[in-house]
């Protein structure tokens, strides 16, 4: 006997597979028993059980960061889909790929009052690329189910990544007739439309059961290469591309901001820091790159991406001004750009952006405030095209377009004995063509004058945050220091990730993320266990604030019951740290001040030690921490080994004010001992 509910379900999640979907996220429900069956029968599909729909959508969102597949939601209906908004919403504004599956009543019942009945079509509204009520599966097929999936996957992983809806309305009965049909993949042994074109060169997904699945650290190796800056625009952007050549030949004082990259993986992640490093060595402009964006790290990706790319980072590394990439990297810009003398010091001509917003606000301000003459964005999507700062060129190009630009530009340069020519110009553009001052990286120049003020800044922030207390500052440096290479640190939003950008300037061989898109403190556990299920191998650690860590207890407490394992370091305040500084904490009365916005908890989180899986403690001093951190890590048993840190409220605020202080104070002596060498302007 045909279930031909099931049939097409089924066809659906084995055209998914085929495509390069790996994982599907199932929380329990009755509306949405074909999907879960359907999906978990799917051999070539890992499941995950979540209880809670807001921690199962960013537990998928941080499968989809990690690996730049979506992960497949499935939920029942009702208030059990919007519950995955916050997800969606962080994902579309991250770009990171996903495809949600809400189960629905079905049309005849929909509208006088069903109960778990609520208008789900469009649910989310311009949060997803793309969103299809879908008819009843007894009047569809199993063609038409793998047209769909080709839909989802092709617009979930596109040029501008995000997430995607397919709203399902089932009838009753919602069983399975005969045996969960294991379809096989229709397209398995052809082409289909677009996006098998797309995927020829993907790798094939992990098969069989969660425990037959490959786990090591090589799965980065089946990301797909589909998605944001796929492919070479090197030929459709050269005129922009040259143009941007033009800005470097002509304007010393020019300065690369990179923000979050769109959700293309972790290993994707890599090399865009690599590009974006690259290029601002040849043009020997600083880099402004906080932890979350790569480029603080080593440089692990300097070879291509795969045997077919020429952006080979290393390849023309002779042509670079700074021997080590990683040294044209600015790690103090949020302390030395929020005082305004600094500030004016170190104005540019020119601003290339790569990336999304950056987090630090004083970057942000010193950008819209000196107004410089050329700023170009470097987005085949063209995102910031609403900043508050007037944009004069956008590169419609990924950021790899650089690397390959500039390595082709070196390699002409050396076979012609001219540095700089262009390759792709015309005779005619060759001879009009202006190369590189040669002696632009020279002492005393505009990269160097960066690179002084930002090491004597780094040396004196370390001094002090290494003399004094446990705090937010030495909490940050301890743990990124103490991780295994190849880790991933995942950081909350408000003051943590903050704290990165302050107090970390050299990320080494790990990783960092977080959740930039909407930048909400809701989910990050839940993320952070998504990126460790993506390579259970890997160590993944949290550094979260109190409040954070409150909002996804649900998060934390389904790691051991998944069997992964996760070090939380947690920085409690007791509330919200940031609003202290912000003006409001001045001009209300304190007391309202506390009510309203700082919103003390008076929870002592050391009692969750024993719940669901949770080991807590409280490391009294940096050496404690680290070494905590040290065991966790190694031990690496499921669940979660939660490291509080207590960092009291008004301390903490001023050791901040404190080391910003201290960072330019330093910066002011080394401009004054040697100023900037060149004026506005300045070319060659």
């Amino acid at each position: 006997m045909s279930d031909p509910v099931y049939e097409v379900v089924a066809a659906l999640a084995a055209r998914l597979a085929g495509l390069g979907v790996t994982d599907a996220v199932i929380s329990p429900g009755s509306r949405s028993t074909p999907l879960s069956l359907c999906f978990d029968a799917q051999p070539r599909l890992k499941t995950w059980i979540q209880l809670d729909e807001r921690s199962a959508g960013f537990f998928a969102l941080g499968l989809g960061r990690a690996t730049g597949r979506p992960a497949v939601l499935v939920c029942t209906s009702g208030t059990a889909a919007v519950n995955y908004l916050p997800a969606v919403v962080e994902a579309s504004h991250a770009g990171v790929p996903m495809i949600v599956c809400t189960a629905d009543r079905p049309p005849e019942l929909r509208g006088w009052g069903s109960p778990q009945t609520i208008d789900q079509v469009g649910l989310y509204g311009t949060a997803v690329r793309w969103s299809r009520d879908l008819p009843v599966p007894q009047e569809a097929d199993t063609a038409a189910a793998a047209r769909w999936a080709e839909d989802a996957f092709e617009r979930a992983v596109g040029a501008d990544p995000g997430p995607i809806h397919l709203n399902w309305p089932l009838r009753e009965p919602l069983e399975p007739v005969t045996n969960i049909p294991v379809a096989a993949d229709p397209a398995a042994d052809s082409e289909v439309g677009a996006v098998a074109g797309l995927l020829k060169s993907s790798p094939e997904p992990g098969t069989g059961s969660p425990s037959a699945r490959s786990t090591s650290s090589s799965a980065a190796a089946s990301e797909p290469l589909t998605g944001p800056g796929r492919g070479d625009a090197f030929g459709v952007a050269a005129d922009e591309l040259r143009a941007l050549a033009e800005l470097v030949a002509e304007f010393e004082r020019g300065v690369v901001v990179a923000g979050p990259w769109p959700g293309g993986g972790l290993r994707r992640e890599q090399h865009w820091a690599a590009a974006a490093k690259h290029f601002a060595a040849w043009a020997a402009w600083p880099l402004i790159g906080e932890p979350i964006t790569q480029v603080r790290g080593d440089d692990l990706a300097a070879l291509p991406l795969d045997a077919s790319s020429s952006s080979d980072a290393s390849s023309s590394s002779g042509a670079s001004p700074c021997a080590d990439a990683r040294s044209c990297v600015v790690a103090t810009a949020d302390h030395l750009l929020a005082d305004a003398g600094i500030a004016e010091e170190l104005r540019p001509d020119v601003a290339v952006l790569v990336g999304g917003t950056v987090t630090t606000k004083p970057v942000r301000l010193w950008l819209e405030r000196t107004r410089p003459d050329h700023v170009v964005v470097i987005d085949p999507e063209n995102r910031s095209g609403r900043a508050v700062f007037r944009l004069t060129g956008h590169v419609p190009a990924p950021v790899e377009a650089l690397t390959s630009f500039v390595s082709e530009r070196a390699a002409s340069a050396e076979l012609l004995g001219a540095p700089g020519v262009d390759p792709v110009a015309g005779a005619a553009e060759q001879a009009e063509f202006r190369p590189r001052p040669p002696d632009r990286a020279a002492l005393g120049g505009w990269l160097d004058t960066w690179r002084r003020v930002d090491a004597e800044a780094r040396a004196a922030v370390a001094r002090a945050v290494d003399d004094g207390p446990l705090l937010s500052a030495q909490a940050a440096r301890t743990v990124a220091d103490a991780l295994p290479p190849g880790s991933v640190l995942v950081a909350s939003n408000s003051m943590p990730v903050r704290d990165l950008d302050d107090f970390v300037f050299d990320t080494g061989s790990i990783l960092c993320a977080a959740n930039r898109g909407a930048a909400g403190i809701d989910g990050t556990a839940s993320t952070a266990l998504g990126i460790a299920a993506a390579d259970p191998s890997r160590t993944v650690a949290l550094y979260s604030g109190d409040l954070a860590l409150l909002h996804d207890l649900g998060g934390l407490a389904a790691a051991a019951r998944l069997g992964l394992h996760l070090t939380a370091v947690c920085v409690d305040n007791d509330g919200g740290e940031i609003f202290s500084l912000l003006p409001v904490a001045d001009r209300i009365p304190a007391p309202d001040f506390e009510r309203l916005f700082r919103t003390p908890h008076g929870l002592d989180l050391a009692r969750l030690d024993g719940f669901a899986g949770i080991r807590a403690r409280r490391p009294e001093s940096a050496a404690a921490l680290r070494s905590a951190v040290v065991q966790a890590s190694a031990e690496r048993k499921p669940g979660v080994d939660l490291l509080i840190v207590e960092t009291p409220r008004d301390r903490d605020v001023a050791q901040r004010r404190a080391l910003a202080a201290t960072a330019q104070n330093a910066a002011r002596q080394a401009l004054a001992e040697s100023p900037v060498a060149v004026g506005p302007g300045a070319g060659p």
